[in-house]
């Protein structure tokens, strides 16, 4: 399988941290995502994309890391390369977003990748609350970033990918408004985004 961000974070965390026997943990990471992806081998090719890119990589990343510290440590530790790229997605969106007028476009942006990423193909049930006139408010009520992270008995995982959500897009321009009050992956039984241009 392709690198992916989480598993080249946790290469290095193991080199930098754990010298000694970075062979061996490098082996039981790699051991544990062949695995868990013939688990998951016939999902959709839609619900693959974020299997192979995030989720599945977090998972073997977290099992791997509580070989050798505490479970929270842990956490924290995936949280920070999950943080770390919504970091640089924030970064480069806000740069684009200089460009004169480009923020009107977000919206209904958002709209279309909703609709071909995070749509039922690939294990998603958003429901549309409001589309057009300078807004996308939708309510995600089923997701196979909590799903996944859930049926392993990692829910708590799963609040990694939610904080990313809301690192790459609050504050990405002063007109330009991201509003999220509620994550399934906090408990509770959505996840609300919105994201509106004021006018």
């Amino acid at each position: 399988m392709k690198e992916t961000y989480l598993s080249r974070d946790f290469r290095e965390t193991a080199a930098q941290r754990f010298s000694s026997h970075a062979k061996e943990l490098k082996a039981f990471f790699d051991t544990r995502l062949n695995a868990l992806l013939a688990e998951n081998a016939d999902a959709s090719k839609e619900k693959q994309y974020h299997l192979k890119r995030q989720i599945l990589p977090g998972i073997a990343a977290y099992e791997t890391l509580q070989r050798v510290m505490p479970k929270e440590e842990a956490l924290q530790i995936v949280h920070g390369y999950v943080e770390r790229l919504a970091r640089t997605s924030h970064k480069q969106l806000a740069t684009l977003l200089l460009i004169p007028g480009l923020y009107r476009l977000v919206p209904s942006v958002f709209v279309k990748s909703t609709r071909s990423v995070f749509g039922p193909a690939a294990g998603f049930d958003p429901k549309e609350l409001q589309v057009g006139n300078g807004i996308w408010r939708v309510d995600m009520v089923k997701c196979p970033y909590h799903d996944t992270c859930a049926e392993y008995g990692y829910l708590e995982l799963c609040r990694c990918f939610c904080d990313s959500d809301d690192i790459s897009y609050a504050g990405l321009h002063p007109k330009l408004i991201w509003e999220r009050s509620m994550t399934l992956g906090r408990g509770d039984d959505r996840c609300d985004f919105c994201m509106k241009i004021i006018k």
